[in-house]
């Protein structure tokens, strides 16, 4: 399974040394299409997105949430993240999996 990140160019270039490969659109409709075309790509697994990006992308983005198959879209803490995302992660996993983390 492969995992995708959609996010600024530090993210992507953090995630790129472990062979991960990314985009860093410059906007929420460059970050949309980012996004769809990584989960139209075979093997794609899971698609993460900084969160600073998915704030950005507002609704748009939430829809991407509530999808129940692969490949998952996470929002994930970014260097601008000031809130935190981890519970938010957490509560995703919690639902999708039906495990209690």
């Amino acid at each position: 399974m492969k995992v995708r990140v959609v996010g600024d160019k530090l993210l992507v270039a953090l995630f790129r040394i472990a062979g991960v490969r990314g985009a860093s659109p410059a906007s929420a409709a460059e970050a949309t299409a980012a996004i769809e075309a990584y989960l139209e790509e075979p093997g794609v697994g899971v698609v993460l997105v900084g969160s600073s990006l998915a704030t950005l992308m507002g609704a748009a983005f939430r829809e991407y949430l509530q999808r129940r198959r692969l490949p998952m879209v996470l929002r994930i803490p970014d260097r601008r993240d000031r809130e935190g995302c981890a519970g938010e992660i957490r509560g995703y996993l919690q639902r999708t999996l039906g495990v209690r983390l």
